[in-house]
């Protein structure tokens, strides 16, 4: 095998000052798709508790009642999603 002399191997250009703004604006971002995130994991896990109901025969009209209890919780969702 060829050795590579050390004097050329390739220089790394020196790091840019953090832009603030940026970093800024992508934590911004990060916490907003965080909180999107949050909620819908959390409203997956309240339809599939109410599909296991109504597989186990719960009556349809019992799961639709327990479904608007969380609809703030899919009007939540819907706002942080538009806020992307």
């Amino acid at each position: 095998m060829r050795r590579i002399s050390s004097g050329t191997t390739p220089r790394r250009r020196s790091i840019d000052e953090l832009d603030s703004d940026l970093l800024t604006a992508l934590e911004e971002l990060d916490e907003r798709l965080y909180a999107v995130l949050s909620k819908t994991t959390r409203y997956r896990n309240i339809l599939g508790h109410e599909i296991r109901r109504l597989r186990s025969g719960r009556a349809p009209e019992v799961v639709r009642a327990s479904l608007l209890q969380w609809e703030s919780l899919r009007r939540e969702i819907k706002r942080l999603a538009q806020d992307l």
